[in-house]
């Protein structure tokens, strides 16, 4: 063996061990497992937020950025589903893959459902005499999540999944997921502030995200398309009568959905600029999932409905105590 060969020897020798490395490396990547996955960002940060310091894992599906509606795991990620104690989706008609995922070792958590019934529990003798009261809405909604009192339901309800998967930490869990609800209770009463004035028309560049909303909170906010789904593309009429309510409602603020509608956003402002109408664009969150420099700061469900409320209190023009 001459020493040109030796050296080519040497080099594969070497290299054999960096493959097996990387090999090994791909593999424990592969086979990360979880004790909790979740499908949206709203039951991720919730999970997050009552697990806190201790030792259950979580993840969330979604990639930061990631369009929610259209999402399907990958097969990687379907291993790690059936790997977790527990899969927290959102729906079956938001997330309809899941339930031909449905195994023995996992809990599959529909949350829709869950805090449904929840709400039910927590409030059976008002719907047992048939009457009407504050907590009488749509809990079938797509977007139940972006509604206050639903969103309390949903700590109750992973909390209680939690406490199954270690509960000689209830307590700690319990505190959290009690402290994480009077917060939601505080956004809620600066909802109340606006609430209180006259109904004002609001106008969303985007689908129909905020319905729940109005009705939980007397707003008004008019989404650019009555579709459920951001994959319907509106129409030029649309996008006119748009322009058009702007203008005559006096309009000094429009609301976008920053992971969805920038561009047509900026579109609507310049079209409206060429008429010279000028109006700032704020951003109001649907909450499916956020950017990542909202994953990577720690972004939390909260943040984003204390943006969301005080941008609309802008467009009030009130100032929130």
């Amino acid at each position: 063996m001459n020493n040109v060969q030796r050296r080519i020897h040497m080099k594969k020798l070497i290299a054999i061990p960096l493959i097996l490395l990387s090999i090994l490396t791909l593999s424990a990547c592969s086979s990360k497992e979880y004790d909790i996955v979740t499908s949206l960002f709203p039951q991720y940060d919730i999970t997050r937020t009552i697990v806190g310091d201790k030792d259950l894992t979580y993840t969330l599906l979604l990639n930061p950025g990631v369009e929610a509606h259209d999402f399907e795991p990958t097969s990687k990620q379907v291993v790690m589903i059936n790997n977790a104690k527990l899969f927290i989706y959102t729906s079956d008609e938001m997330e309809p893959w899941a339930k031909n995922l449905e195994n023995n070792k996992t809990t599959f958590l529909n949350l829709q459902l869950a805090s449904n019934e929840d709400h039910d529990h927590a409030h059976a003798e008002s719907i047992s005499y048939g009457t009407t009261d504050e907590h009488d809405h749509d809990h079938d909604n797509l977007h139940y999540w972006v509604h206050l009192h639903n969103t309390l339901h949903m700590i109750e309800v992973i909390l209680e999944e939690i406490i199954h998967l270690d509960e000689k930490n209830a307590d700690y869990y319990t505190n959290n997921a009690n402290n994480l609800k009077e917060q939601v209770r505080a956004i809620s009463a600066k909802f109340d502030q606006i609430s209180a004035l006259e109904t004002k028309q609001l106008h969303f560049v985007g689908h129909n995200v905020f319905s729940l909303l109005n009705e939980e909170k007397s707003l008004n906010i008019q989404s650019l398309t009555d579709s459920f789904s951001p994959d319907a593309d509106p129409t030029s009429t649309q996008i006119q009568a748009m322009l058009n309510q702007i203008i005559e409602t006096n309009a000094s603020y429009v609301f976008y959905d920053p992971l969805e509608t920038v561009i047509l956003a900026n579109t609507i402002k310049n079209d409206l600029k060429s008429k010279e109408y000028e109006i700032t664009l704020l951003p109001l969150y649907s909450m499916h999932n956020v950017s990542k420099s909202q994953f990577e700061s720690n972004t939390t469900l909260l943040d984003l409905w204390n943006e969301n409320v005080e941008n609309i209190a802008t467009a009030y023009d009130l100032e929130l105590i």
